[in-house]
């Protein structure tokens, strides 16, 4: 390839120029290409979007894979006309499921619309989930489809419609980028230009390499174009790393090679005879030089991150493209205007030839000071603080930034930019047991620094809730008892009452007693009066006698008398059964039986009851039954008679003692009645006092029950390490204060519960990713040795964003570094054919690259206040590194020319030799990342001075003092365990 360009220069010539317009025409324009290619910004593995998957499909429709969040901010308050536009925008979201997978809105909802409007009234958003990942190509075309979209409705006048969130950012990241593309492009060509005019003073030696790094360009964005259309991953990033590696590498090449040819030319060798020379001499040195950018480069493709993974390839690309130009384009235009560039300065410059004498005469002081100015650098590198948000790589005014604005004016800070933990189960977590649990981890996660609320199922609003708090219960239970205290004492007035009705029933019982008592003296009038009966019926006796001369009037007599006996008979026995009713009565009555009063009463009524049974009554039927037996003439007279006296007599005995009782009892039995009605009137009022009494007693055994039985819960429950004062019953869940909380942190299968964290700080800088790491680890502790120890615990949200990149930089960067060191060591040893020179060769390109990032720390974060982009080191790492191993083939190969052997005056000649062609690579290199400082993003800002500073440390004193020094030091051991003294043949 070396030799083509100088023997069919026009065909050469003409092919490039071929493809180049080939390549604008028929391909895509790679900033497009980027816009439809790009890659998602995280893997698909990341911790964060596991957990927002997870989340997902617990919590939302399961196609979510990122969030938006369009905010409506009015000049005064939200009025009608800004609700009828939020219901608009909710209702078209709503119908473009393909587009959007979930609207978190307040339409419907009146508890979602006050939290979704900002305390001034000002302000309110709505959460848009898409079905793109961040970064994705399809999640940028989401971005401005919902940005064209919110421009349609034709907001009210003063109210202003944002559309911001991660994949906003990085939506808006890239277009910045490719904005900054023609800014970049035209600021390096400018600067190269300069820089090429003062370097050679004619316009042929300038031109030739602005054509070869202008069709290198443009074949370089066509090919990478065309690749990106055909599957190749391409990054936001692309086009600005491809300018300025493919114009500083592109015009690098073509300075050494013209460098050459001038030295060539200058000896009196024909144009294309000298362009053969330098092809031959520089070729294999360039090849060697673009290999190790290109490995280098293709070392990062293997990096998870995609902004890394993403950018090495295309650099690749672009570096081979770039030195395939190099070595056939511009050689091909030597040949053709070779004698328009002319020859070069017959001698070097004093100030090289004064520098290789320092070296040769004391190469140890030169390395020394050199050195430690390099050391000195290096010492501020590990004070560098990364950053991972993407809001301070872009502009203010970008669309994403503004909307966070919106939110930070009128939300309370971080309001909208919550993270989440999300606690799986293999088991329905809906039990006390597993809710103390989760409230542990939320008291937990509280108490991690710069956390200022924590909402979870066991505290939906952000404090526990008052009655699942165990102290709070035992006060709703005092509370209860204190009300039955209360009904105890509203209930004492019947307890009086009670006692009044008591009184009179006593009172009733003393006159029971003195009743009885006259029922006594009545016995004795009763006797008496029997007494008189007996005295009677012995008259009626005689009376009987005397009748025996008329026996006509006997019998009818007889008959008459029987009637009369028979009716007594009939009446007593009612008046004995009467009197039976009221003994049964007296003996079923409790309070009777417990008196004894009462109890002689109803036994002096047994006793004469029992004396009409047993004698007045058999007495009468027996003169009844002698009556009719005289009636009917069955016995004689006299017989009959005599019955009838005695039965009379007997008859007569009993009637006394009856009537005197009968009358005396009937008095007795009066005030006996009236006595009892008194203690049926106390007795009542008892009864009524009784059964609230009863009634107040269970309700107070009732409720005292249920303070037992729950107590008897909360000790089994609650009494656990993890419990913390907590206890929530299950069956609490049901209430329908909780409906809204349990939708939103407990899934419908109860295996899965979310906390939602907002912290002090902002979840996009560091202090939000320490915040989010610690919330983490602190849930993962808190579940240890607890019924929820094998459930599994994810984290996402918008510290999980930086948390993520941070993890997965430090992976990549140890895997990148490594690499390339291995790469670059390697691509030295094969060119020098010696392992001493690699190995200190190695070791200046990365003590300049630690110069590189210590100066770039020193001057962006100690002296500007801003933190570095953490992709800032691993770019920095692999672009000096590699390039820088460039200009050491370059110089190493000059000091090989002559031999295996080497002397110091041998290094002296190189660096004198080389010195100026090398200065003017390192300028012009640097020149194209500095154009990268005018790019509105932070990040480019930072890469283009650390790689600017770098390559000009690495010239002016890596390659000019530390690597001859070095070389100097060693001689010809540098090309251990190579050994020889013959020269190499032209």
């Amino acid at each position: 390839m070396v030799s083509v360009g100088h023997r069919y220069p026009r065909r050469i010539i003409a092919g490039w120029l071929i493809l180049a317009a080939a390549l604008t025409v028929f391909v895509t324009p790679l900033s497009a290409v980027v816009e439809r290619s790009a890659t998602a910004f995280l893997p698909d593995d990341a911790p964060t979007l596991k957990g927002l998957r997870a989340m997902d499909s617990a919590f939302g429709t399961g196609r979510t894979s990122s969030y938006v969040i369009v905010v409506v901010v009015a000049r005064d308050k939200l009025d009608d006309d800004d609700q009828a536009l939020y219901e608009r925008l909710v209702s078209t979201l709503r119908s473009e499921p393909e587009r959007v997978s979930e609207v978190q809105s307040y339409v419907g909802d009146e508890q979602a619309r006050k939290a979704l409007t900002s305390k001034d009234g000002k302000a309110t958003y709505i959460s848009v989930g898409l079905p793109a990942a961040v970064g994705s190509p399809q999640a940028d075309e989401d971005v401005d489809w919902l940005r064209r979209t919110i421009a349609d409705l034709d907001p009210p006048a003063g109210t202003k419609l944002y559309v911001t969130g991660d994949p906003a950012m990085i939506s808006d990241l890239t277009t910045a980028v490719n904005e900054a593309s023609n800014k970049v492009t035209g600021v390096t060509v400018a600067l190269l230009l300069v820089i090429l005019w003062l370097v050679y003073r004619r316009w042929a030696a300038v031109l030739v390499p602005l054509a070869t790094i202008g069709v290198a360009l443009v074949c370089a964005r066509g090919i990478l174009a065309l690749a990106g259309e055909h599957g190749v991953s391409l990054s936001s990033y692309t086009d600005a790393f491809v300018i300025a590696i493919t114009l500083g590498a592109g015009t690098d090449y073509c300075v050494f090679l013209i460098s050459r040819f001038r030295e060539e030319f200058a000896v009196g060798r024909a144009p294309s005879d000298a362009v053969a020379v330098a092809c031959r001499r520089v070729g294999p040195a360039l090849v060697a030089s673009a290999a190790t950018v290109i490995l280098g480069a293709i070392s990062l493709s293997f990096a998870d991150l995609a902004i890394f993974s993403t950018t090495g390839p295309a650099m690749a690309i672009s570096v081979a493209v770039t030195v395939a130009i190099s070595l056939t384009l511009a050689p091909a235009l030597l040949s053709l205007f070779g004698h328009f560039v002319g020859p070069g300065a017959a001698e070097p410059g004093r100030r090289w030839a004064w520098v290789g004498g320092v070296i040769e005469r004391r190469p140890a002081r030169v390395l020394l000071a050199s050195t430690s100015g390099l050391l000195l650098l290096a010492a501020f590198a590990p004070t560098m603080t990364l950053t991972f948000d993407e809001r301070s790589a872009q502009p203010a005014d970008t669309p994403s930034n503004l909307g966070l604005a919106a939110l930070a004016d009128h939300f309370p800070r971080n309001e909208a930019l919550p993270d989440y933990l999300l606690i799986t189960s293999d088991h329905d977590m809906r039990t006390s047991r597993d809710l103390a649990v989760l409230n542990a981890v939320s008291v937990a996660v509280s108490k991690v620094p710069s956390v200022d609320l924590v909402r979870s199922i066991t505290q939906p609003a952000g404090t526990p809730l008052k009655s699942a708090v165990i102290a709070d219960q035992l006060g709703d239970i005092a509370s209860g008892l204190q009300k039955a205290d209360d009904k105890l004492k509203a209930g004492r007035p019947d307890l009086e009452r009670l006692a009044s009705g008591t009184n009179d029933l006593d009172s009733a019982l003393a006159q029971i007693t003195e009743g009885a008592e006259r029922a006594a003296d009545g016995s004795g009038k009763l006797s008496s009066g029997t007494g008189k009966l007996a005295s009677g019926l012995s008259k009626a006796a005689d009376g009987t006698s005397k009748s025996a001369d008329g026996a006509q009037e006997l019998r009818s007599g007889a008959a008459r008398l029987a009637g009369g006996l028979e009716q007594s008979h009939a009446k007593v026995t009612a008046v004995v059964d009467g009197m039976d009713v009221m003994v049964r009565a007296l003996n079923r009555d409790l309070i009777c039986t417990a008196d004894p009063v009462c109890a002689r009463v109803r036994k002096g009524l047994r006793q004469i009851a029992d004396g009409q049974r047993r004698e007045l009554l058999p007495g009468l039927a027996e003169a009844a039954q002698g009556a009719r037996k005289l009636e009917g003439g069955s016995s004689d007279l006299a017989g009959g008679l005599s019955q009838i006296a005695d039965g009379l007599q007997q008859a007569d005995d009993a009637s006394r003692k009856i009537a005197a009782g009968q009358e005396e009892l009937a008095e007795k039995l009066g005030q006996l009645a009236a006595g009892s009605g008194k203690i049926s009137t106390g007795t009542a009022d008892l009864a009524r006092g009784v059964n609230k009494l009863v009634d107040q007693t269970g309700q107070l055994q009732r409720g005292v029950g249920k303070s037992a039985d729950y107590l008897d819960k909360v000790n089994k429950n609650a009494n656990t390490p993890t419990a913390g004062g907590f206890y929530l019953p299950a069956e609490a869940l049901d209430n329908a204060d909780f409906a809204r909380a349990r939708g939103i942190y407990l899934s419908e299968s109860g295996r899965v519960a979310r906390i939602q964290i907002i912290g002090t700080s902002d979840p996009l800088t560091r202090q939000g990713q320490e915040r989010y790491e610690a919330v983490r680890t602190s849930a993962d502790q808190a579940i240890r040795h607890t019924a929820l120890e094998t459930s599994s615990v994810e984290a996402t949200g918008a510290g999980g964003l930086g948390a993520d990149l941070k993890q997965y930089l430090f992976t990549d960067a140890k895997m990148v570094v490594g690499l390339v060191l291995l790469v670059v060591l390697l691509v030295l040893i094969l060119s020098l054919r010696a392992l001493v020179a690699p190995l200190y060769l190695l070791v200046s390109v990365v003590l300049s690259t630690a110069a590189a990032l210590g100066l770039t720390t020193l001057v962006f974060q100690h002296l500007g206040g801003t933190e570095i982009g953490f992709t800032v080191p691993v770019m920095v790492f692999v672009l000096l590194v590699a390039v820088g191993a460039d200009y050491n083939i370059l110089l190493m190969s000059r000091m090989r020319e002559n031999g295996l052997r080497l002397t110091r005056g041998d290094v002296a000649r190189a660096v004198i030799h080389t010195g100026p062609v090398i200065t003017a690579a390192g300028v012009i290199f640097a020149a194209t990342f500095v154009a990268l400082l005018f790019s509105p993003l932070t990040n480019l800002a930072q890469i283009g001075f650390a790689v600017a500073s770098g390559l000009l440390l690495d010239t002016f004193v890596v390659r000019s003092l530390v690597v001859p020094a070095c070389a100097a030091l060693l001689e010809d051991r540098n090309w251990w365990p190579s050994v020889g003294t013959e020269k190499q043949s032209e």
